[in-house]
């Protein structure tokens, strides 16, 4: 049996013939979907739309490994040979003219591009689906389509699909072991064969596994496919077994009202007589109240159960937000939700601070009477006018709390009052101005986000809708957050005028300098975001050109990041910089001297004529055997201005063995994006490093960006020591060598090391006399004499330093001594805050264990 089976399982039936060329794929899939979380998410979108109830995604433990896939599997409606053949139509969809929308849900589909998602992350795309107990497969092997004539995007001849009948035995038989091979929630949620199987279900399968499929992180896909959910009753996503809970939802409703039990009268004419009613079989079931046995009894409407909740953060983010949505009025009548896109079942706009953040379920029978032929909304009566009084009066109800709660909480609340306080033409009118011109195709603003691709006509209700909330007390800004969505070279803030979210970048290095104050500095960040912001509407309002606007907002934005290179970056800060440095020349020679002096060398720029461009040395003294341990490295950068690799002939490893010589250093390395290496080493690149080696008894070290940034995480929460780091240079010579070194030292489980007795040692020391930096023999001495802990001063050092790395501001070590900024109580428990931040692969494996963990 081949290694992946599912590709070929089941008897050819037809064929589908897909007319596309690959550039036409270039153009669309890595264009759209240069991210590869995004890609699976596309995805998980069209088991949305097919109804799915359940989603489970699944990727292999080692997704570099030649069998490792990544499988979407969903309990849709599932595809026969007609509808697979409908699929292959590459730009057709006919999602948003579907007469009967699965389960009742607005399509978030549209263009029928989505599937072209997937050759940014593999090679074979495979479909095999269960539809009234018959079983069909079909796979595009994206190699076998033609390039197109002369290169453009139209293919010579149509790819011819086999379309396989299968029997339900050999699909069991050929899928991967990974799809049925768990027993956590996900595996069980979806039965594929046997008793209780699901009637119709899809498996898509992603093998062969492109770059960009293998550098998948569960992590980051995680949050990726949890911030596009909607928010949903009945849709449950998994990925690998566990549940992901949308982020809407998260940490869950701040507070949640039953009517009957929480609600029993409305302020106003909202009440109308309304009575507490129970009863006993339940009108629905809350997905964590229970079922509900109680509800209110209005004259005209009858019975009218339901929940109504607010939450933390705004419920219109994500990609369904603005066509599946997850806040506003949900109104059903015996069932069936009559308002899918009416958010507020016809009300004139609410309060939209709360409104974004509120939610509610509420079951209304008598409202069928007045239910249009489409049954998705309701004529004009008497009924609609009463549900939308006491609707109204629930809003009402909640608003209060919220209001309440927000004035409560601060400093971040107070930032967005002094915003809403400000004189309208330093704040609304100037946005309102911008909105404008860019609507009009005169501006490209890039501090302000707003819907694009809108019609005119649409485009005039926005402004229009804009114009008035900015009238009301709250203005035009409701919120402010933290966010990691925005890219690193995107600049401080972003303002989201439909939302009315202030996006303060958390991956911009003058954010992340200041990321552990967040809690305290909210207000001033919030306040730094907004001016930001309305400067650049201020120098387009003043009528400057854009060309100019944009010089001066990037001289504002690289003053910033000046700001936040000359602070003291954490390891995590450093990693993240060097990645984005990747594409820059300049900036990646930087950053890799950074990177080493992160790492506890002394690293120094150099880059002069016949120079390397940076140098490291080692600090260390002698070993217990009196030998030499003190090395030096030339440090040598290879960027290119696209993501790619350096080819081979670009290295010059001549030049960098002359560098290195002439440095008077032991070892060599070079660090770009990619190289023309191969694992086997036999390129012409390896073949010169080793004959290097033979000839100088020295070595020369090749690491991809991502895998030294990966190590200069991994440097602090391992506690690795300059001494151990010596190997990767000693032993390392390939990409593929100087990775797998540094998976294995990712993988270890280090020894649990005593570094809050060490803490609180230094604390007492520094106690006893302030006016100097603690020496590490006494710290030594009395660990050993006072609690029995046999440390050598190196080691203590190089622990020192790797505390260093995590929390900088909170601890100096230098030459023979330490000293501490915090209690050690404060040190800890920032320095776990700091682990957070870090893959949760590589926080698993930490010595700073977790306060559950420890």
């Amino acid at each position: 049996m081949s290694e992946r089976p599912y590709l070929s399982v089941g008897k050819e039936s037809s064929k589908i013939p897909v007319r596309i060329s690959t550039r036409i794929i270039e153009l669309f899939s890595e264009g759209l979907y240069s991210s590869p979380n995004k890609a699976v998410e596309e995805l998980v979108c069209n088991a949305f739309d097919a109804g799915a109830t359940n989603v489970h995604v699944i990727t292999s433990p080692d997704l570099a490994a030649k069998d490792a896939c990544i499988a979407i599997v969903d309990d849709g409606v599932s595809m026969n040979p007609d509808g697979l053949r409908q699929h292959w139509l590459i730009g057709v969809s006919n999602k948003r003219d579907l007469k009967k929308l699965p389960k009742n849900r607005k399509q978030i589909g549209k263009f029928g591009i989505g599937k072209l998602a997937t050759y940014v992350l593999a090679t074979c795309l495979t479909h095999i689906c269960k539809v009234d107990g018959e079983f069909y497969s079909t796979t595009m092997d994206y190699s076998e389509i033609h390039k197109g004539q002369g290169g453009g995007i139209h293919a010579e001849k149509a790819v011819k699909l086999s379309l396989r009948k299968c029997g339900e035995k050999e699909v069991e038989e050929a899928l991967p072991p990974i799809i049925q091979g768990g027993t956590k929630p996900g595996y069980e949620a979806i039965k594929l064969f046997g008793e209780r199987a699901a009637p119709r279900w899809t498996v898509v399968i992603m093998s062969g596994l492109k770059r960009m499929g293998e550098e998948i992180q569960k992590g980051r896909l995680s949050w990726v496919l949890r911030t596009a959910m909607p928010l949903r009753e009945d849709f449950r996503l998994y990925l690998d077994g566990e549940q992901q809970l949308s982020s809407k939802a998260e940490p869950g409703p701040r507070k949640t009202w039953v009517l009957g039990k929480d609600i029993e009268k409305l302020p106003g004419s909202a009440s109308d007589d309304l009575e507490v009613t129970s009863f006993v079989s339940p009108g629905f079931t809350h997905p964590e109240l229970g079922p509900i046995t109680v509800g209110l009894t209005h004259p005209e409407l009858g019975l009218i159960t339901g929940y109504a909740e607010v939450y933390e953060d705004l419920l219109t983010k994500g990609k369904s937000a603005g066509i599946e949505r997850s806040h506003g009025f949900f109104v059903y009548a015996y069932g069936r939700l009559i308002n899918i896109a009416d958010a507020l079942f016809g009300m004139e706009a609410l309060h939209h601070g709360t409104f974004a953040r509120f939610r509610m379920v509420v079951h209304i029978d008598r409202l069928d009477k007045g239910l249009r032929s489409s049954r998705e909304s309701v004529y004009e009566d008497s009924l609609v006018k009463s549900a939308r009084r006491v609707l109204r009066g629930i809003f009402n109800h909640a608003r209060s709390w919220i209001e309440e709660h927000d004035a409560k909480q601060a400093p971040g609340t107070r930032a967005i009052s002094r915003i809403a306080q400000s004189p309208w033409s330093l704040t609304r009118r100037p946005l309102i101005g911008l909105l404008k011109s860019a609507l009009d195709n005169e501006v490209e603003p890039h501090l302000l986000r707003y819907p694009t691709h809108l019609t005119k006509e649409q485009q005039k209700k926005f402004l229009k809708d804009i114009q008035t909330r900015a009238k009301t007390k709250e203005g035009l800004v409701v919120k402010s957050d933290l966010s990691e969505e925005l890219s690193q070279e995107q600049g401080i803030a972003l303002f989201d005028l439909e939302t009315g979210t202030l996006h303060i970048n958390a991956l911009h290095p003058f954010v992340a300098a200041h990321r552990d104050d967040y809690n305290r500095n909210r207000e001033t960040l919030s306040l730094i975001a907004m001016v930001e912001v309305l400067t650049e509407a201020y120098l387009y309002e003043l009528g400057i050109r854009p060309s100019d606007v944009k010089n001066v907002m990037s001289r504002r934005d690289e003053l910033l990041r000046h700001f936040a290179r000359e602070m003291k970056r954490t390891a995590y800060m450093v990693a993240q910089d060097l990645e984005d440095a990747s594409t820059d020349p300049h900036k990646l020679e930087k950053e890799l001297v950074a990177a080493f002096y992160s790492m506890g060398f002394n690293a120094v720029p150099r880059g002069g004529k016949n120079e390397p461009d940076g140098e490291a040395e080692a600090p260390l003294g002698a070993g217990d055997d009196g030998k030499k341990r003190r090395y030096k490295i030339s440090l040598e950068a290879k960027s290119r201005k696209q993501p790619g690799r350096v080819a081979s002939k670009t290295v010059g490893i001549a030049t960098i063995a002359r560098h290195r010589d002439d440095c008077k250093c032991d070892h060599a390395v070079v660090v770009g994006p990619d190289f023309q290496t191969n694992q086997e080493g036999s390129s012409a690149l390896m073949k010169e490093i080793k004959d290097d080696k033979r000839k100088s008894g020295k070595t020369i070290t090749i690491l991809r960006v991502l895998d030294l940034a990966r190590l200069v995480r991994l440097v602090p929460i391992k506690g690795i020591g300059l001494d151990r780091l010596h190997k990767l240079f000693q032993e390392c010579s390939s990409p593929e060598d100087s990775k797998t070194w540094i998976d294995e030292l990712n993988n270890e489980q280090p020894k649990k090391l005593p570094y809050k007795e060490i803490l609180k040692t230094i604390w007492k020391l520094q106690d006893e006399d302030p006016t100097e930096a603690v020496d590490f023999g006494e710290v030594k001495n009395e660990l050993k004499n006072g609690k029995q802990i046999n440390l050598s001063k190196s080691k203590l050092a190089a622990l020192c330093n790797s505390m260093s790395s995590m929390v900088p501001k909170l601890i100096v070590v230098g030459g023979k001594g330490v000293e501490l900024r915090q209690r050690p109580d404060k040190f800890i428990a920032a320095i776990h805050s700091a682990l957070q931040d870090f893959p949760e692969e590589e926080q698993q494996n930490s010595i700073f264990k977790t306060p559950e963990k420890d």
